[in-house]
Parts: structure tokens; sequence; C-alpha cells
């Protein structure tokens, strides 16, 4: 009798092996599908269920019936001609470029000043940027808040500067910063380095053009 029962054990353990192994390796072709035909960034499949369990096999077709992203209904079809359903909570993430602290309509991105991180679509808002790239020397349109997506109505048009324009130098160190005047020595855009003529040394010097009046220059 105990041999019977310590059988009868060990084929349900193994039973129950088997289907949790099947299950794991749809999870994963499920997981390979989606990152195969959709453009997100990073992808979960979790609480997966199967309304019967599948062949030995991976599934030679696989088709989305409803969801996604959310709770999505799979229909996968194997080439033994055993068709099953598959039912899971999906989670799909993307890549967006957020502001490191708060900033003030006008003020220049730096490199510094952004971060990506991932983000669960849903979200995302609308014209969310996704490559800080867009961003870099680019004026801020309005004033922004700490670690929220930056839009693309965020972000400013590069304004032009002409040649011979006077300009506020800013020079500066920790604790304390020197002005002068100056002017520019050619036409640039808001966002991107220029030659500048001190007016009070006459020394040509290199900064970066933070807005329409104003060149910062870096010890």
């Amino acid at each position: 009798m105990k041999h019977l029962f310590a059988l009868t054990f060990m084929m349900l353990a193994l039973s129950i092996c088997g289907i949790s192994s099947a299950t794991a390796s749809v999870e994963d072709r499920l997981k390979e599908f989606l990152k195969e035909n959709y453009p997100w960034t990073d992808i979960e499949v979790r609480e997966l269920t199967l309304n019967a369990e599948p062949p030995d096999q991976d599934p030679w077709k696989i088709m989305v019936e409803r969801g996604l992203p959310g709770k999505t209904v799979f229909s996968l079809e194997f080439g033994n001609g055993k068709r099953i359903t598959a039912t899971a909570d999906v989670r799909v993430f993307d890549t967006v470029v957020l502001g490191r602290r708060a900033f003030r309509k006008g003020y220049v991105m730096g490199k510094d000043d952004l971060y990506v991180t991932l983000m669960e679509v849903g979200r995302i808002p609308k014209g969310a940027v996704r490559d800080p790239e867009s961003v870099i020397n680019r004026p801020l349109a309005r004033s922004i808040i700490a670690n929220a997506p930056i839009v693309d109505t965020m972000i400013g048009s590069r304004q032009q500067v002409r040649r011979g324009q006077r300009v506020l130098l800013v020079a500066g160190a920790e604790g304390f910063n020197i002005t002068t005047l100056g002017e520019m020595r050619e036409s640039a855009s808001v966002g991107n380095y220029v030659k500048v003529v001190n007016t009070a040394s006459k020394k040509t010097v290199t900064g970066l053009l933070i807005d329409e009046n104003t060149v910062r220059v870096e010890f």
C-alpha cells in the first residue's frame, strides 16, 4: 500500500513538473514573438494560463486574438495540428527622457540634466521625447518639474543670434560668477558653442549660447 501511494505521488509530481515546464517554454516563446514583432524596448508576460497542455515542440504559428497590452489572448498552432489558447497579462515598456531636476523656461538643457529610463507604455504621455540628443543644447519652451517625462512641446526652437550682437558673458566656478559684455563674432543658434569678443579685454573666448542674450564661458 505504501509503495502504491509513493508511486501515485511520484506520477503526480512528474505530471505537475511537466505542465510547469511546458508553460514556461510557451511563456519564453511568447516573449520572443512579441519582441520580434513589436517595437517596445521591454516586455513582461505574467500570469500565463493555457487551456490545454502543449505538445513538446514550439508552435509554428502565434496569433494575437485580442488585447495587447494588458490582458491578452493568444492562439498557438503546432506542427501536429494541435491548437491551444494562451491568456496572459502583458506589460510593455519603452524608453523616455526625464529631467533630473526642475528647470525654468529658457534654460538650455545639457547632457547631465537628463536621464533615460523605462516606463510602461500606457503611462507615457503623447509626444514624449525618446532620444536625449534631440533635447541637448536646446532651450525650454516652458518650465518643467523634476523626474517627469519631457515632451516635444516643452522644447523650444533654437533661436538665431546674429554676428555683431552684444551679449552678456558669464564665467564662473563654484561659489562665484564674473560677468562682462561681449560681441558675437559669428551668427549662431541658441544651444551652440560660439566665439565672442570680450569688449573689455578684446580677447576672443568660446562659450555656450544659453539664450539670445547670454553666453556661458567655462574656466
